[in-house]
């Protein structure tokens, strides 16, 4: 049996460390092994050195003054224009569409042109925020107790009050607005919030609810809508994606194809890689200054310690999703959400300093769409404590798992149903 008392010594730095072998094993003096398995980045070292720059300039920025709405300053400006001009594509194509088959003859060949054009607008519409297709939707009469926490919330943030909650098997908790009414929609990924004491969860929603006091959903859908549209030009114009489709099509591998796709790649794929790189650089910067808004917000309607265990607690939540995929396939006595709380709860305090200290290196981005966890929870950390505007009881939290419980087991026989 594994003796907690066991050490062994750091191949870089000589200093005696604790191992816990179900755990990884680092040095808490020169953080050697707190990242076993780093990403693989293509980046040139040059930029990731700039990326990183510029994350901790907002961090001392916010640290040593307020931190406030970043407003309508010079880089948001630039994305909202950028993406208007973007948007122009499936607008003017679908204009293009209607002209062709109101002014131009024959008609055989104007519909013909029309339908392209046509096809093109919708292939690269707008979309609006919607749920995915496996959510399970809970309304007010079926979750009162749940509603009634989440009402008092959106009460103290200063929002509008959820219309519906969606949950799912995702290790997530979210704010969006669907529809063209925009309404607000708390998503529930089971795995995290099992996994979630009592007053984290108020921490967490009170995060969301901040996304939509400030408004970012609402700003950045003209963002998300032009990054769509992007998307889905650099998959039609990549080299390799061309290349797949015209094996599919059974198209002569001849050089004429294989020149026509590399002249589009290097051409028009190159213009559209580069219009996104351009766009998610000057929206990225005031979407992380969001979340340090939201996690202020989450402060100070859970209070300052149970929002910074909430950024924590989310470290784990690929472990929370594991554990219940692993229920899930292997089942046993242990119902899969108590499989979650029990591999969650159980994860001693070095490790979750591990987590931290390789977030710190994964996410210190200005391309990553949060800013990194042990930044989060340290900002949160060093300014005044703040004490909770909103409670949730054990009592209170055990009858909305209850309520929840229904819609969970939909969740997982799905998720089971799809794992096969």
């Amino acid at each position: 049996m594994q003796s907690v008392e066991e050490t062994t010594t750091c191949p870089d730095c000589g200093h005696r460390i604790r191992v816990d072998r179900r755990y990884v094993t680092w040095c808490e003096k020169c953080d050697w092994n707190v990242d076993p398995t780093p990403l693989l980045d293509p980046t040139p070292a040059w930029r990731l050195r700039l990326e990183q720059r510029l994350a901790d300039s907002l961090y001392r920025e916010l640290e040593q003054g307020a931190i406030h709405r970043p407003g309508w300053d010079a880089a948001r400006i630039g994305a909202g224009l950028l993406s208007v001009l973007i948007l122009l594509l499936p607008l003017t194509a679908f204009l293009t569409g209607i002209a062709l088959l109101l002014f131009y003859r024959p008609l055989w060949f104007s519909a013909i042109l029309a339908l392209l054009a046509l096809t093109v607008a919708f292939l690269f519409r707008p979309r609006l925020g919607r749920l995915s297709d496996d959510a399970v939707l809970l309304y007010a009469d079926e979750a009162p107790v749940l509603f009634g926490v989440l009402d008092e919330i959106a009460t103290a943030v200063g929002t509008r009050k959820a219309h519906a909650v969606a949950v799912t098997a995702d290790a997530n908790v979210g704010y969006g607005q669907v529809g063209w009414r925009f309404r607000p929609i708390i998503v529930l990924g089971i795995p995290l919030w099992a996994g979630l004491r009592p007053q984290e969860r108020v921490a967490i929603l009170a995060h969301e609810f901040g996304h939509g006091r400030h408004g970012d959903h609402l700003s950045s859908w003209l963002v998300s809508s032009a990054q769509h549209v992007l998307f889905g030009l650099r998959m039609t114009f990549t080299e390799g994606h061309v290349e797949r489709h015209r094996r599919a099509w059974g198209v002569d591998d001849g050089t004429g194809a294989t020149m026509a796709a590399r002249v589009l790649n290097a051409t028009v794929g190159t213009l559209v890689r580069g219009l996104s790189w351009v766009l998610t650089r000057l929206e990225l910067r005031s979407g992380q200054r969001d979340e340090y808004l939201a996690d202020r917000k989450s402060g100070e309607i859970a209070g300052s310690e149970a929002a910074a265990h909430a950024l924590e607690r989310s470290l784990l939540a690929d472990s929370s999703y594991d554990a219940m995929v692993r229920a899930l396939r292997f089942p046993t006595e242990v119902e899969p959400l108590e499989a979650v709380r029990s591999a969650v709860t159980g994860v001693p305090a070095r490790e979750l300093e591990r987590r931290l200290r390789a977030s710190r290196i994964r996410e210190t981005r200005t391309d990553a769409t949060h800013p990194p966890t042990s930044l989060r929870t340290k900002l949160i950390r060093t300014r005044p404590a703040t004490s909770a505007r909103v409670v949730m009881g054990i009592d209170q939290s055990t009858n909305i798992d209850r309520e929840l419980a229904p819609a969970s087991e939909q969740v997982l026989r799905d998720l089971k149903a799809e794992l096969g």
